[in-house]
């Protein structure tokens, strides 16, 4: 199945990230997918522009401005954003359009589809789908109605429009619009709740059909950092009550609501909720240097930032997420932050909701309440156990909002518009072998993680060491998730890996030893979805401490391209990171106590003609495990190992690089994270 999206810009704006994000999670999902832009401003290689040839993106930027002009031209001088579709592109005779099973359209406005160019689609006899990211597709030109009802009739009486009557222009625009879906029939997304009953209430799109499918976001990317590692890194105080909000506009803008977020800071401090000295706030984005409101307490402008890591590490350092908006469709930020495992208070509005559960990941204020909204700072603020809000805040996105779970709806309604089954995915039995001695506090995170897959051809093998701390007792209860559990005495932790390897009867074998995790919930089938009869599948590791805060991705990243050369400066996949067919698996050299995974990985991937790079992070590991405590001695054995690999000299001239590499990664962050 062949999807191109359409967007107008190359992910500038909300929508442009949502119809990126889409994109790549159908990607991993094996869909053939392709994005077309109006105008490109990036040099994203894959992205394909109508407008590639100098002469056409200057046409392009002839017309945005044009219109943008033409409908400021119209407008009162109200902070409500309108177009006027007076310039677009007929895309019929693309060749990608042309050959597309769907055509999913997101954002078109800004001199690209107006509504004669979307009726000439209707000529392709193809599919369409449409997400709304405003309410633009279904007005008279307004991206944002607030409390106006128009939309429900025909328009007309525009209180934006400097001569509003009832045959304004907003009143025109909503007949050519009427004109066009007659001719054009497309199945409608809506992300929110809001937005779909914003379209049943319309005059336009109130018989259309309407599937509720939330936008996604790169969870992996998105992810809890360490607060004090996050705060350190920005030069942020370790020891104060942190807040953080997004694109601070001018003190007059309404769509943003930034007044109601002074007065609420304002209603903090002279009510006494919090101490002015323990709060500071902090803002990324746009910084309207002309009007720049003065904030009740400290603030630190972050300027805007382009890089999605840091950005993630600025709401991790956070302790809440402050959005004052009036109307959202379903706000980025707000998913983002919570993915990052930071709670959020925002109003009542728009698709909020969905993502905020109130008093659960977050604080739901009264629309345009200050006082309520400085109540729900105030909540966090004092909260009895800010890590519980902070674990529900991730768990929100990931059980609703993940890659997997998004992609999948987007294909169920491909397949129903189009008619196109998807083929039979490939779908092996994998055996996840887990290994553990006394570990009562941490066992029961490594089950869940395995039980809970979405992925079911696992067939899950506990190997316990005859524990007594009560470790069998938290197995039991699990007993009937897992396929076979054998509790003895054994030689050593590669003998209890040995005895589950011989007990396993799956396509492929993962080791994943108590107190580590399987990423995610959806980690196993995507990465099998990412490629079919791998040898080898493979993907990045997060660290974390013994408290399980985020201490960032591993020190040795994962090759683009993994080879029996990958490893001369250490283990850059680490043994909760690879799938490995069980064909090619041999038992682990009981000679090594501490090390023998690395000479088990080395011998597998001589074997591999297929190594797969997921390109995703897919373990969570836990610091501090025997190799740690007994660290000389796993020195010895892994250089033993890479000299048995790669040579005696060779191995003395790569550990003089991997000693300068060590060094350097620790003057900058302080621990080694391996």
């Amino acid at each position: 199945m062949k999807v191109v999206h359409i967007n107008t810009y190359d992910g500038n704006g909300g929508a442009g990230r949502a119809c990126l994000r889409l994109h790549q999670a159908l990607l991993a999902e094996g869909v053939q997918s392709e994005v077309w832009v109006s105008y490109k401003f990036g040099s994203n290689p894959r992205i394909k522009s109508f407008s590639a040839s100098f002469l056409a993106k200057g046409f392009s930027a002839f017309g945005i401005l044009l219109e943008r002009y033409y409908s400021s031209f119209i407008s009162k001088p109200v902070k409500i954003p309108f177009s006027a579709s007076i310039w677009g592109k007929d895309i019929t005779r693309n060749r990608a359009i042309m050959e597309a099973d769907i055509i999913h359209m997101h954002w078109i406005n800004h001199a690209f589809l107006r509504p004669e160019d979307l009726a000439r689609l209707s000529k392709l006899n193809k599919p369409v789908v449409w997400t709304f990211h405003d309410s633009n597709a279904f007005t008279g030109g307004c991206h944002v109605r607030y409390n106006c009802d128009h939309f429900e009739r025909s328009c007309g009486n525009c209180p934006i429009l400097k001569n509003e009557h009832p045959a304004d222009n907003s009143n025109k625009i909503w007949k050519r619009k009427q004109k066009a879906y007659s001719q054009l029939r497309f199945s409608i997304v809506a992300p929110s709740r809001w937005m779909h009953q914003s379209i049943l209430r319309s005059s336009l799109l109130k018989d259309a059909q309407v599937e509720v499918i939330p936008n996604t976001l790169e969870t992996e990317v998105f992810r809890p950092w360490d607060k004090q590692a996050a705060r350190m890194q920005l030069g942020l105080a370790e020891d104060k009550f942190i807040m953080l909000s997004g694109f601070m506009p001018s003190r007059k803008d309404l769509h943003k609501g930034t007044p109601y977020l002074l007065e609420a800071l304002q209603i903090l401090i002279d009510q006494g909720l919090v101490r002015k000295e323990n709060v500071e706030l902090i803002i990324f984005g746009n910084k309207d240097t002309a009007n720049v409101p003065d904030f009740p307490v400290n603030t630190t402008f972050l300027g805007t930032i382009s890089n999605d890591e840091k950005l993630s590490i600025c709401y991790s350092a956070a302790d809440v997420f402050l959005t004052p908006s009036l109307e959202d469709n379903l706000p980025n930020t707000v998913m983002e932050s919570l993915s990052c495992g930071t709670p959020v208070v925002a109003f009542t509005t728009g698709g909020i909701p969905d993502m905020v559960t109130h008093l659960e990941n977050g604080y739901l204020a009264a629309y345009k309440s200050s006082e309520d909204f400085a109540k729900g700072i105030s909540w966090v603020e004092q909260h009895q156990d800010r890590r519980k809000l902070d674990q529900a805040a991730r768990e929100a996105v990931m059980n609703r909002f993940s890659e997997k779970v998004i992609a999948r709806k987007h294909l169920a309604l491909y397949q129903e518009v189009s008619g196109i089954s998807s083929e039979p995915a490939f779908q092996p039995t994998l055996s996840v072998i887990t290994v553990v001695y006394n570990n009562v506090q941490d066992i029961e995170r490594t089950l869940r993680s395995v039980v809970n897959q979405t992925y079911r051809n696992i067939e899950y093998i506990v190997i316990d060491g005859g524990s007594t701390d009560g470790t069998l007792e938290v197995l039991n209860r699990y007993r009937s998730r897992i396929a076979t559990l054998v509790s003895e005495k054994d030689k050593g932790i590669y003998d209890a890996m040995n005895k589950g390897l011989a007990l396993a009867t799956g396509d492929y074998v993962l080791f994943m030893n108590s107190g580590d995790e399987i990423y995610a919930t959806e980690t196993v089938e995507r990465i099998f979805a990412s490629a079919s009869n791998a040898d080898i599948y493979y993907g990045e590791t997060e660290m974390y401490n013994e408290r399980w805060e985020s201490l960032g991705r591993r020190r040795h990243q994962a090759p683009e391209k993994l080879t029996h050369g990958s490893f001369r400066y250490g283990m850059s996949v680490s043994h909760q990171a690879i799938y490995i067919r069980r064909a090619i698996l041999q038992p682990y050299d009981p000679k090594y106590q501490l090390s023998a995974d690395i000479d088990w990985i080395l011998s597998a991937v001589k074997k591999a003609p297929r190594i797969k790079n997921t390109g995703m992070y897919v373990a969570k590991y836990l610091v501090g495990g025997m190799s740690k405590r007994k660290h000389r001695q796993s020195l010895k054995e892994r250089f033993d190992i890479f000299s048995k690999h790669y040579g005696f000299i060779p191995n003395v001239l790569n550990h003089l690089v991997i000693s300068a590499r060590l060094l350097s990664y620790y003057l900058r962050h302080r621990r080694t994270n391996d």
